[in-house]
């Protein structure tokens, strides 16, 4: 299987497609209520909370999966200082899961996040989330802390980059 990732805009992601997505992965998976998922996934907010990178199967251009990489500056940040990102949002659609595409989207976010020269990519993830975990993992990201948010715990993951370690 294969994909081509670009920007949202770039691929004419709409917001049906991203709702339908975010559905999917954390309200059908069991991470997220219906309530928090209506406030938190709402498209037009997700949109603005950074640079976000989608993925279409090449074969019938079918939205696969998204990224969304949240500057210091945006209204989003949660965690990340001056000089520091964040990731949110990462999503592959279930009929996409072991086609190594949540690798391909990891591997995307960094590499925007040290052409902008940004120091440090702060993620959190569910502690159910073990897949998850074992894939930042991989790309050097280590857990440093643990934070409750929407009522829900999770752990704080960093990743400093290379480019400007």
């Amino acid at each position: 299987m294969d994909f081509v990732i670009d920007r949202a805009e770039h691929l004419g992601v709409s917001d049906n497609e991203i709702s339908t997505l975010l559905h999917q992965v954390y309200v059908d998976g069991g991470y997220t209520s219906s309530e928090v998922a209506q406030r938190v996934f709402e498209p037009s907010l997700v949109r603005k909370r950074g640079q976000m990178f989608t993925a279409r199967n090449t074969s019938n251009n079918q939205f696969a999966g998204m990224v969304i990489i949240v500057p210091p500056t945006s209204s989003a940040i949660s965690l990340a200082k001056e000089n520091e990102c964040e990731m949110h949002l990462l999503g592959v659609k279930p009929e996409f899961r072991g086609s190594g595409l949540g690798r391909k989207l990891v591997a995307k976010a960094i590499q925007h996040s040290e052409i902008n020269k940004y120091s440090k990519i702060i993620l959190w993830t569910q502690k159910s989330m073990l897949q998850a975990q074992q894939l930042y993992e991989s790309f050097g990201f280590r857990q440093t802390k643990e934070m409750t948010k929407n009522g829900i715990e999770f752990l704080v993951y960093e990743r400093n980059n290379i480019t400007n370690a």
